[in-house]
């Protein structure tokens, strides 16, 4: 909603004097501006006519009796967005917005503590501003986070899975390393309840966080082992590490770079990592990813680009004369990696998958996961 403050060039609060249904079957209602929050003060009493989709119904933009948010877009007359049922604590949470600080942690904590907020909008919203954060925006906020909040929402099965993940990247800032169990509780739930959704890939980045080392170790011996490895708990894995490798300085680059070649023996899965194995400048896997090359099927075809672009970005004469090997077994294939290095120049290949559940997951998987945006 913050967005839709910023961007717009009105925004208002207002109440609904009467509504009706004009000839195409559009709800048509007059609307009373009450208060001006970005726009002209003038408008202030004005009376507008909103279109609203919304069925008539007593939270519906026909009652009189509420407040709605409105925005508008262009000049006057504007083109306003679907009116928005709003409490008097959503009133107050829209008017704090219009001071804050474009980004940081002083902004954030402002929408900390409606995070708990019993109205959905709010908490809602709230949810949404961390979700656009980055992790060192949410680290300055390590001393504000309520920790036993956190830990409560974590136990509690009927947290959405977001909201779940948001809660352990907080759990990562302001837990302790006796918190790190709680990655191994969140299991046992799983187990005993297949359809609970830990939020994999965030919990294991915090576990990692969390538990160092030994944590770091647990998860490749129970989630990146070709004997252990499950598609979607693999995929998590791989999600957590990068996160590691990317933007925290937990475990270093060349120990989780150790981690990530785990991958590179599950050939269903390699192509996931090599990427990351180029831009992190691991050159040590360049047996291993011709060779994944080399005995490439028809299932695993899409592993034949990233090796290619791995070989290109690799500085290393040994690079070099592998990917002329590999054009004399499949130059087409090297001829159309080259060619994807005009949309996806130097060493960062290609696109890194985002941390998201795969919309075909293998026979193995037997669980779902989704993601923090």
């Amino acid at each position: 909603m913050s967005d839709d403050l910023g961007q717009s060039d009105v925004a208002v609060f207002v109440h609904c004097q009467s509504a009706a249904m004009d000839e195409d079957g559009i709800l048509q209602c007059q609307m009373r501006i009450t208060e001006v929050l970005r726009g002209d003060a003038k408008w202030t009493r004005s009376v507008v006519t909103v279109p609203s989709f919304q069925e008539s119904a007593p939270e519906g933009p026909i009652s009189a009796n509420a407040s709605y948010w409105l925005v508008g877009y262009g000049e006057s007359p504007f083109l306003w967005s679907e009116p928005k049922p709003v409490s008097k604590d959503a009133m107050a949470y829209l008017r704090g917005l219009a001071s804050l600080p474009e980004a940081g942690p002083k902004r954030l904590e402002y929408f900390l503590r409606f995070l708990k907020h019993d109205d959905e909008l709010i908490s809602n919203d709230a949810y949404n501003e961390f979700a656009d954060a980055s992790l060192e925006q949410i680290r300055g906020l390590a001393n504000k986070i309520d920790r036993e909040w956190v830990i409560g929402q974590l136990r509690d099965k009927t947290v959405p899975v977001h909201r779940r993940r948001l809660c352990w990247t907080f759990l990562s800032q302001c837990g302790t390393q006796d918190d790190a169990q709680l990655f191994s509780e969140m299991l046992r739930l799983r187990e005993d309840d297949p359809t609970f959704d830990p939020g994999m890939d965030a919990a294991m980045s915090c576990f990692i966080s969390l538990g160092g080392e030994r944590a770091l170790a647990q998860i490749e011996r129970d989630h990146l082992q070709p004997s252990n490895a499950n598609y979607l708990d693999c995929y998590a894995a791989v999600s957590a590490i990068r996160v590691h490798g990317t933007e925290l300085d937990v475990i270093p680059r060349e120990r989780l770079a150790t981690a990530m070649r785990l991958v590179l023996e599950i050939p269903a899965l390699a192509d996931m990592v090599i990427p990351d194995l180029a831009r992190w400048k691991d050159w040590t896997a360049i047996d291993r990813v011709v060779e994944l090359f080399e005995m490439s099927e028809q299932e695993t075809l899409f592993v034949k680009p990233n090796v290619v672009l791995y070989l290109k970005a690799c500085p290393l004469p040994t690079a070099k004369n592998a990917l002329q090997k590999l054009r004399q077994i499949d130059p087409a294939a090297v001829e159309q990696a080259e060619a994807s290095l005009q949309r996806y120049p130097g060493v960062a290949t290609v696109p890194v998958p985002p941390p998201v559940e795969p919309k075909t997951p293998t026979a193995q998987s037997t669980e779902t996961s989704s993601t923090p945006e």
